[in-house]
């Protein structure tokens, strides 16, 4: 009898473990760096040979009798909240690619800082969709609709599996330079998670809806209003004269409430790209994540200083 309920324990704790939770887990200081594992497979083959569901919201297990690992380098913060619980890893190599890795915790910027390298070792990882859009995390089922995705990975699991090693060298992030037109055009496969910069961009003061620009009212024209709780990102258009794309904020960013700069702002923002597309009816569109107010630069200085914003 014993025994049985010793197994029952241990089956129940491996399950809360390994399950997506929705706890904040709040990461404590003193980071232990580890070692670089070299790499055996790259993003593209990782999404080539094991993202195999063809559906908009998708999580495949990634098994194999060898360890399979990625590198790269850390360009995500979520230092200002509008990068939540996941980093952007890219690879440091020619036409290297980048990946979101969820995990499950806020602050994880104190322990994967932009410019940290990493390893990350897959094995019995999920990689998949989530609104047609890759990424790395465990299984997850909504039980709301049992929505299939892949979940945010828990702060323990994610310390065994991403490894930081070296020192950070915020230095080495170095943005893809693209207009609009690029972005829009590229092999959508080339550009999930990417760090772009948009050069002579400028805010229109419009939203978005069904994928078109839309007049909103004057008292929105701020990055994000709030959503009532429901939590889903808003959308702001910018142009560069090439072409119209948006920037998705959440409401829980310290920028939210900001002002939207006005058309006569026009400089350089910096983006992580993403995409979302949540059914086949929909065309989907690219959704583009500033990682701190300070990501618009140079001809944005103006802007920055009248909402008495420091760059970090």
């Amino acid at each position: 009898m014993k025994t049985t309920f010793k197994i029952a324990i241990t089956a129940a704790l491996t399950f809360a473990l390994v399950s997506c939770s929705q706890d904040n887990f709040e990461p404590e200081t003193g980071v232990t760096k580890g070692t670089k594992i070299e790499s055996t497979i790259t993003i593209a083959q990782l999404r080539t040979q094991y993202m195999t569901s063809t559906e908009f919201f998708t999580a495949d297990r990634i098994t194999s009798s060898n360890q399979l690992v990625i590198n790269g380098i850390v360009t995500s913060t979520d230092i200002e909240g509008n990068v939540y619980k996941y980093i952007a890893v890219k690879e440091e190599t020619p036409n290297g690619r980048s990946l979101r890795v969820s995990v499950d915790a806020s602050g994880i910027s104190s322990i994967y800082p932009i410019g940290q390298r990493v390893s990350v070792i897959l094995n019995d990882l999920c990689i998949g969709k989530y609104g047609d859009s890759p990424q790395l995390g465990i299984y997850y089922s909504r039980p709301k609709d049992g929505r299939i995705s892949p979940g945010a990975i828990p702060m323990p699991i994610a310390r065994q599996k991403i490894i930081p090693y070296g020192e950070p060298d915020p230095q080495a992030v170095v943005p893809d330079t693209m207009t609009i037109a690029q972005i829009l055009s590229a092999p959508r496969d080339n550009m999930h998670y990417r760090l772009v910069c948009i050069k002579n961009a400028w805010f229109t003061g419009k939203g978005f809806d069904f994928g078109q620009p839309a007049t909103i009212a004057d008292k929105d024209k701020i990055f994000a209003p709030g959503t009532g709780g429901i939590g889903y990102p808003q959308s702001r258009e910018i142009q560069d004269g090439t072409g119209s794309t948006v920037i998705a904020t959440s409401e829980f960013a310290k920028f939210a409430q900001h002002r939207l700069p006005a058309a006569t702002y026009k400089g350089n923002i910096t983006v992580i790209v993403s995409w979302y597309r949540d059914k086949s009816s929909s065309a989907g569109n690219y959704q583009l994540t500033l990682r701190t107010l300070g990501d618009l630069g140079t001809g944005f200085d103006g802007y920055l200083s009248a909402v008495k914003y420091t760059r970090q």
